[in-house]
């Protein structure tokens, strides 16, 4: 499902990230007029790089899977994100 708002803090706490192509990500606080929390703040710059994480923030853009991928939010693309997550998980155990 999506990982948008809180969704994403939580996902930008992993070490690797694993999305479908049809995933939706984004920092939509601002539209709330709030701060984004759950360490959003220090994490998605990590990610993805000062600029794309102000431009995230700051506008409240959602991006898809493979703008994702290209701008280094999530690690890999695959149709069953879940069944690869597992994978990586166990070459990592």
């Amino acid at each position: 499902g999506p990982a948008i708002g809180a969704g994403l803090g939580l996902a930008l706490a992993c070490d690797v990230r694993v999305a479908s192509p049809a995933a939706k990500m984004g920092v939509t606080f601002v539209g709330l007029g709030i701060h984004p929390g759950m360490g959003t703040s220090h994490f998605l710059p990590l990610a993805v790089g000062e600029q794309v994480a102000a431009r995230m923030m700051l506008t409240g853009e959602v991006v898809g899977g493979e703008q994702a991928l290209r701008e280094r939010l999530v690690a890999s693309l695959d149709e069953d994100a879940e069944a690869a997550a597992v994978e990586v998980a166990a070459q990592m155990a």
